[in-house]
């Protein structure tokens, strides 16, 4: 039994030992963003393991979000997670572009539909309405980063897909239509990309990645863009900021006679 539990032991210090070794030279920069990481075999034979364990060790840095693979081109070094605040902002397109970040937006295709039950509830229009659907891939650095699709209704923004999609939605609709983002109801979670959404990011089907779904309302809280993100999981890194105590916040200037300090930025 003792034995046993030695080699079990060994071989996972073995196993770690070898991812060690491969993450090192990703997180110090040795290896660039999307430098091509050695092959499944090459890494069982410098290591002196299976395939089937060099293959566990690649994978773990893919868990890690170090890696990504391209189905039979291999493995490649992840560029840098990309983060997005979702407690202080409602579009993520608005403020990467306002801070200059370097975003490619590609119109997949436009359509008008019509508002099936669950689009209408969440949308407040009848079922039936006209609604805009678009979908949209978004890059960074030639990256693919995610897909989104986006439903808005024709009614109430006529000739909205006449206007240049690569740009925020939310920017466009204040502009064009006078209608300002309030607030977003944002839910996320994990689930396996569609084949067309893994084939425009250029993955391998069935790959899971990072859904984000966000309702967005004017200032009235009327509901007025529905849109679905799915993210690549080694590039996504959302964060927000929980209120853990209102009251304590409200009550804290009373207490002291000073303003309160304000919350340092994340």
């Amino acid at each position: 039994m003792t034995g046993a539990s030695s080699h079990t032991d060994h071989s996972q210090s073995r196993f770690q030992q070898i991812v060690d070794a491969l993450r090192h030279p990703i997180v110090d920069g040795t290896l660039p963003e999307k430098a091509a990481l050695p092959s499944e075999r090459t890494v069982a034979e410098q290591h002196g393991v299976s395939r089937m364990t060099a293959r566990r060790a690649l994978e773990a840095l893919e868990t890690e979000g170090l890696a990504y693979s391209e189905g039979r081109r291999g493995r490649f070094v992840s560029p840098r997670r990309v983060r997005y605040n979702i407690s202080e902002m409602v579009s993520f397109v608005a403020d990467a572009q306002t801070a200059g970040r370097e975003l490619e937006i590609v119109l997949i295709e436009a359509v008008t539909i019509p508002a099936d039950a669950v689009l209408s509830r969440i949308l407040a229009v009848a079922e039936g309405d006209a609604l805009y659907a678009y979908q949209r891939l978004f890059r960074t650095g030639g990256h693919a980063l995610f897909v989104e699709t986006e439903y808005v209704s024709a009614n109430r923004f006529p000739g909205l897909l006449q206007c240049d999609l690569g740009q925020s939605t939310t920017q466009l609709i204040e502009r064009d239509f006078g209608t300002v983002a309030a607030t977003g109801d944002i839910s996320i979670r994990m689930r396996a990309m569609s084949d067309d959404e893994a084939h425009l990011m250029g993955l391998a089907p069935n790959r899971a990645g990072l859904e984000l779904e966000q309702v967005i309302r004017d200032s009235a809280g009327a509901p007025f863009c529905l849109g679905r993100q799915i993210w690549r999981g080694e590039l996504a890194e959302f964060t927000a900021r929980a209120m853990v105590n209102a009251r304590a916040l409200d009550d804290q200037p009373h207490r002291s006679g000073k303003n309160r300090d304000p919350v340092p930025e994340d």
